[in-house]
């Protein structure tokens, strides 16, 4: 095996000095051991700890500080959480050594002029970018309660978040940083958030069974509470923004052409509801239910179309549609692709890792569908069997995932309006932010 060479070289061996300083402390475990404490949807194998063992390569990220987090904790028959004080400083210490390692790829024997910085720095997040490694956001801080919503503004320039500790809290995509004060006006946990077409307003629900409007612009409410059957678990405004779903037990809809004075719809519409519902830009709303049914109903008139959707031999537990066209995907045990307009299968059902479908979409340019799929009810939640799923569907080839990311459920997750970065939320506390690969992106779109 080559050794590498050079600072790089240097600071690869000591990092690897440390590893083992690390190992020995606690418990010093066999790579098998080592190898066979690894959480729950994410891999390390013997020949890999020992490559980074002996400073003999720099794995990915992920898998650097998932061996950083079994060493650490191994005497304790746990693996180290990701608020571990001492996480932080292995994290920037792989920072470093892929810098290092970019520049003497760059044949860079020198540390690059002031001015080359920037530049060096473009070329890192574009290569990540290639690879379809993710980019992090800052994680959000523990006394937030978790990331139970997550939703990308009309332009993907803004990010917001619902958390446990009745707050809501703006996020700049492309700085990574929180953009202004977090919003205040629930009385429990943000479990729905979501932008109005045009970005200018957004709506956030939660369990205090209220949705509430705000100025984008201002951070103000712009109206008294919506008042729902339930905790408020979803949110849809319809395409022209003058109309607002608030699912609860049961979903209502607000007429909201004036958002000042919000006026509810004449009934409370559909129930037994067991996850988000989906609508068609043309007015077509798609619940799920138990015993593996679909509804559809005409939004508008609150009516429900006779013929249902039934596969599955499980409640369907997430709703997706293809944008500009009639496929829409039912998650479970598995994913079912159906025509909406005939109602019938389009393919074969998709096999998702983990006892359940969790949360699922389509990219708005209706190329690649994700699927996490997990325990949803695990009495060990802070590892529970989270997974990607990635198919392109112009052919449903499934094509490589990425690692989870999360310690424990997995709670939220949004496309960006550009299609290329997928943003997830767990019980954890953390938001991440994935770039997707150049490559699953050259075939056609979904027809």
């Amino acid at each position: 095996m080559r050794t590498a060479k050079g600072d790089f070289g240097r600071e690869l061996r000591l990092a690897a000095a440390e590893l083992r300083t690390l190992r020995a402390l606690h418990g010093d475990p066999t790579l098998a051991q080592i190898a066979s404490r690894a959480p729950r949807g994410q891999h390390l194998s013997a020949s890999g700890i020992s490559a980074a063992l002996r400073g003999h390569t720099l794995p990915s990220r992920d898998y650097y500080l998932t061996l950083v987090r079994v060493l650490l904790a191994y005497d304790t028959n746990k693996i180290a959480s990701l608020q571990h004080p001492d996480l932080p400083q292995w994290r920037d210490r792989w920072q470093r050594l892929s810098l290092l390692r970019h520049a003497q790829n760059s044949s860079a024997s020198t540390l690059l002029p002031t001015e080359h910085h920037a530049a060096l720095s473009e070329e890192v997040v574009l290569a990540a970018l290639r690879r379809g490694q993710h980019v992090q956001l800052p994680p959000t801080a523990e006394d937030l309660g978790g990331v139970w919503a997550v939703a990308f503004s009309p332009d993907g320039h803004l990010l917001v978040t619902g958390h446990g500790a009745k707050t809501v809290q703006l996020w700049d995509t492309v700085a990574q940083r929180r953009k202004g004060p977090a919003l205040f006006g629930h009385t429990d946990r943000v479990m729905s958030v979501a932008f109005s077409p045009d970005g200018r307003l957004l709506a956030t629900g939660s369990e205090d069974a209220t949705a509430r409007l705000w100025d984008v612009e201002s951070r103000t409410l712009v109206a008294e509470p919506l008042h729902s059957t339930g905790f408020v678990d979803s949110l849809l405004f319809t395409p022209d923004g003058q109309s607002l779903y608030v699912q609860g037990r049961t979903i209502r809809r607000w007429d909201i052409t004036d958002p000042r004075q919000p006026r509810k719809g004449e009934k409370h519409f559909a129930s037994s509801l067991t996850c988000a519902p989906a609508l068609t830009t043309d007015g077509l709303l798609i619940t799920g239910h138990a015993e593996g049914v679909a509804h559809l109903w005409k939004a508008q008139e609150q009516t429900r179309i006779d013929v249902p959707l039934r596969g599955h031999a499980s409640e369907v537990t997430a709703l997706a549609l293809a944008p500009n066209s009639d496929v829409l995907a039912t998650g479970s045990e598995d994913i079912q692709l159906w025509n909406v307009r005939t109602r019938q299968m389009i393919h074969e059902p998709l096999a998702c890792p983990g006892d359940m479908v969790t949360e699922m979409a389509f990219s708005p340019d209706g190329r690649i569908l994700v699927a996490l799929s997990g325990d949803r009810v695990s009495n060990a939640p802070e590892e529970p069997d989270f997974r990607f799923s990635i198919w392109e569907t112009a052919t449903w080839t499934e094509l490589p995932s990425p690692q989870i990311g999360h310690s424990g459920h997995v709670t939220a997750s949004a496309f960006s309006p550009d299609s290329r970065l997928f943003a997830t939320g767990g019980a954890d506390g953390l938001l991440r932010l994935r770039t997707l690969p150049t490559a699953m992106l050259n075939g056609p779109s979904t027809t």
